[in-house]
């Protein structure tokens, strides 16, 4: 028999006085709201990175491939379509599938207001679910050549609907005005997407270039889920064109992704401050029981305990509030992040979060690190007070009144 976990058990189920009850209490409502804050944290962190990750794959691929060019300007060097390289990467189990695209920076014009703008030709290659994930009016699909998908942000801008006809002015010499329909309105959450491009016909925008059908500005490549991103990306990377070059998602959106790390640094110190509040509290509470208990303490010793088995019965008992703290924490998340993903009970301003609600991502794994990571760290804080016991003296003990 575990003598200092049957001991524990026993102290556990038989609490003296309403104080030390309350005192448990506190203990392992303290630890329930640490830990629930910290799932619901990461749960969000994540969720965030999640989404905006996601929405920035969604609209420029997980690598982009354009031509090597000292062209600094929005409007694209072509390449030439490389048809046995198209299938040669479509053989690669980790590419989920390949998209050509072709940009030319404009002006649109409505009847209130105009705004710089980037014209961005899709064509039949791109699923008509990457337009429809951030779709909130009209169609997916292009059907004329001079229909237009605008942002609601542009759609708000300019004063104009679905079905509205603008005015495209193209950056060229000489300038080149052209009538276009809005067939679609998307909204990504992205202020730096949304305010920027509109998704157009690829044959009429390489028409307006000037191009080729086989003159292509840039191609998207979108990976497989859970790849490995760097090992794909540098076999990718090895099978280009001389005259070509590659520019990861990471690249192309570095202000982004900066902005991310950041709230992984903030995400850091906050939980540190939770953990050690919630050790703390800890501490305090087993000393509490400690000080409560020191004639039995005093018997113990009396009987022939040592003092090692007397701190393994509080630190049982600290253990006990632990792990009851820890469980009524999960449930607290668990609730929380249901509710809030299903319901979307907490809204967010998109021009400043990207997006329109707390988003929740779910990951086991980030739960069963944090739940053994507070066992851990909280175990060895309540390993403190339990050194108090050493220097009980049993004479002394045994006639203490609390």
């Amino acid at each position: 028999m575990n003598f200092p976990l049957f001991v524990a058990r026993r102290i556990r189920n038989t609490q003296d006085t309403s104080f030390s009850k309350m005192v448990t209490y506190v203990g392992i409502g303290t630890v329930a709201i640490g830990a629930a804050i910290i799932l619901i944290s990461f749960s969000i962190l994540f969720g965030f990175k999640e989404s905006i990750i996601d929405k920035l794959i969604n609209f420029s691929g997980n690598i982009r491939v354009s031509k090597i060019s000292a062209n600094h300007s929005l409007s694209e060097s072509p390449l030439t379509r490389n048809v046995a390289w198209e299938k040669n990467i479509l053989k690669n189990s980790n590419v989920n599938h390949l998209q050509a695209h072709v940009q030319k920076p404009g002006i649109l014009v409505g009847e209130i207001g105009l705004s710089g703008v980037i014209i961005k030709g899709i064509g039949k290659d791109m699923p008509s679910y990457q337009v429809e994930k951030n779709l909130i009016a009209g169609s997916p699909i292009l059907n004329g050549s001079q229909n237009i998908i605008i942002s609601q942000a542009l759609s708000k801008q300019l004063k104009s609907k679905l079905n509205d006809k603008l005015i495209v002015y193209f950056l060229s010499n000489p300038e080149r005005p052209r009538k276009v329909k809005i067939t679609g309105i998307y909204e990504t959450g992205l202020e730096e997407l949304d305010k920027l491009y509109v998704l157009a016909d690829i044959n009429w925008v390489q028409k307006m270039n000037g191009w080729t059908r086989d003159s292509l500005g840039t191609y998207e490549i979108f990976y497989q889920p859970n790849v490995n991103f760097n090992a794909t990306t540098e076999n990718i990377e090895k099978n280009l064109p001389l005259d070509w070059k590659l520019d990861t998602v990471y690249e192309i959106y570095p202000a982004m992704f900066d902005w991310m790390m950041m709230l992984d640094r903030n995400i850091v110190i906050f939980i540190s401050l939770l953990l050690i509040v919630a050790g703390f509290n800890l501490i305090a509470t087993l000393w509490v029981l400690i000080m409560e208990r020191i004639p039995m303490i005093g018997l113990l010793k009396a009987l022939g305990c040592n003092h090692n088995q007397i701190q393994r019965i509080f630190w049982w008992n600290g253990f006990f509030i632990l792990l009851r703290g820890l469980a009524l924490g999960n449930f607290i998340a668990l609730i929380f992040c249901y509710v809030q993903e299903r319901f979307r009970i907490i809204p967010l301003d998109p021009e400043s979060y990207y997006m329109t609600s707390v988003p929740i991502y779910w990951s086991l794994e980030t739960w069963v690190y944090v739940n053994i990571a507070t066992c851990f760290l909280v175990g060895l804080i309540i390993t403190l007070p339990t050194i108090f016991i050493k220097k009980i003296n049993p004479q002394e003990a045994l006639t203490y009144k609390n």
